[in-house]
């Protein structure tokens, strides 16, 4: 079982310092609106449209917290020291699960209010160190970032945090029915 724990995200010239935390039952209306936004809608592989789908989708990410397979964080905004402020985003990690997967993954969104201003890529940047930082609770070699490939903001983020363009992959219907960008990043040498 590995126990949920936070990473602390630093300030940028013009964004405040976030902080990455484990999802909570006070989320769930965060969650719910966020879903709602046709961006997200058109990008996410799953929906969350009510409370009830929000406490599943909670639960799913308690149970990667537990068997230590998928680590989940709500990003919050710090308002100022020890204040967290709005949750503006998630950000995630996947381990390997081969044959699917060769490679740990990692995901993220961020809701319309936190678009354009850098904090997906931090998300990324920080989960990232965390991941070649020596812990060893999800080691990795490599992490992919996978996404459509209309999908123009993720591959910005992708780009911005180092992770190269390694493939196009086909579409593989119905869950992605177009094609899609796998981005890596190794672990440095």
């Amino acid at each position: 079982m590995t126990a949920p724990f936070t990473l602390a995200v630093e300030p940028a010239t013009t964004t405040p310092a976030l902080l990455l935390r484990p999802w909570q039952d006070s989320d769930i209306a965060v969650l719910v609106a966020a879903h709602r936004d046709e961006v997200m809608r058109r990008w996410l592989t799953s929906a969350v449209a009510d409370e009830d789908a929000a406490r599943a989708w909670l639960a799913d990410r308690d149970a990667g917290w537990v068997k230590g397979t998928a680590l989940s964080w709500a990003v919050a905004v710090m308002e100022a020291v020890g204040t967290e402020g709005a949750v503006v985003g998630h950000v995630g990690i996947m381990a390997a699960d081969p044959p699917k997967s060769l490679a740990t993954g990692v995901g993220y969104w961020t809701t319309p209010a936190a678009r354009g201003k850098g904090i997906a890529s931090r998300c990324v940047e920080t989960v990232t160190d965390w991941l070649f930082g020596g812990q060893d609770i999800l080691p990795a070699d490599e992490i992919e970032l996978l996404h459509t490939v209309g999908n123009e903001g993720s591959c910005r983020v992708a780009q911005k945090c180092g992770y190269v363009l390694d493939s196009v992959l086909a579409p593989m219907p119905p869950q992605f029915p177009d094609a899609g960008h796998r981005h890596v990043r190794r672990r440095p040498a």
